[in-house]
């Protein structure tokens, strides 16, 4: 073989890697510029809202959620992942048994059969997330408040008070050891501070006050005052003094109408008297 078809040769084969690094090359290229679709986030649609999930919690929610930090095996879910969700997992717990307890201060009149629902939705800073409860442990809450704001409050009883204080302590402690979680302070010291009654006003006037703004305290004292009140015995004196003093009144009215008529009486007889 001729040096000239040699040459030529080693021209082709060298074109040809040329080429062929250059396509490589271009591909990598393209390759680089273009990105894989992200995937979907959960739309609004799927959950009946406008507001996303809780990606925090990987999909677990309701029962599963409740599941997983009671310790049991929920498929799909990796387990080791469950002790960094419980301090996540106290707000949704504590909001839950708080919502449900307000349920009950709101339906004081409501049946006391009634068992409310193990699902809520609640809300956090990510979103919204599934919670369920035990329907049991709610039932024993939701009862609690519809006594306190009923009954209870129409015939306060300390007794009574005492007793459901410690029915939702107890409730909320066996919650909080299900899921492996503590609270420091008893949920009955800021659950049962309002009662929703409706209280008569007070008719009993203050002495410096025409208006019925002022409680009455004990003695007959003022609240945010020193004065008394008005008690039955400064009212009844009151009365009489109020009697006497219209008693007197008519009388010198009723003098004042005499005297003109015995004036005019007079000076008629003097007239009658000369003579004509």
């Amino acid at each position: 073989m001729s040096n000239f078809m040699m040459n030529m040769i080693s021209w082709v084969l060298l074109l040809l890697v040329i080429l062929t690094l250059y396509l490589i090359d271009k591909v990598n290229h393209l390759a680089r510029m273009y990105e894989a679709p992200q995937p979907e986030a959960p739309s609004a649609k799927s959950f009946g809202t406008d507001i996303p999930t809780d990606l925090l919690f990987s999909g677990l929610e309701g029962k599963k959620l409740w599941d997983a930090v009671n310790g049991k095996q929920v498929e799909g879910f990796d387990p080791t992942l469950v002790e960094a969700l419980r301090p996540h997992y106290e707000p949704i717990l504590r909001e839950h048994i708080t919502a449900t307890f307000k349920d009950g201060l709101e339906e004081s009149s409501g049946d006391e059969s009634k068992v409310p629902s193990s699902t809520r939705k609640i809300s956090t800073a990510r979103g919204f997330i599934q919670s369920w409860l035990p329907p049991q442990y709610l039932g024993s809450i939701y009862r609690s408040a519809l006594e306190f704001a009923g009954s209870y409050a129409n015939d306060p009883d300390p007794e009574v008070l005492l007793r459901l204080k410690q029915t939702v302590d107890s409730v909320v402690d066996m919650l909080y050891q299900r899921v492996g979680l503590t609270h420091d302070v008893p949920y009955s010291d800021f659950l049962f501070e309002d009662v929703p009654v409706d209280e008569p006003e007070h008719t009993t006037l203050s002495l410096t006050d025409e208006t019925d703004a002022n409680a009455v305290l004990g003695n007959g004292l003022l609240e945010n005052s020193d004065e008394r009140g008005l008690t039955p015995e400064d009212l009844a004196q009151g009365r009489e003094h109020v009697q006497a003093y219209e008693d007197q009144k008519r009388q010198e009215i009723a003098a004042e109408t005499v005297e003109p008529v015995m004036h005019s009486g007079k000076a008629t007889a003097e007239l009658e008297a000369k003579p004509a």
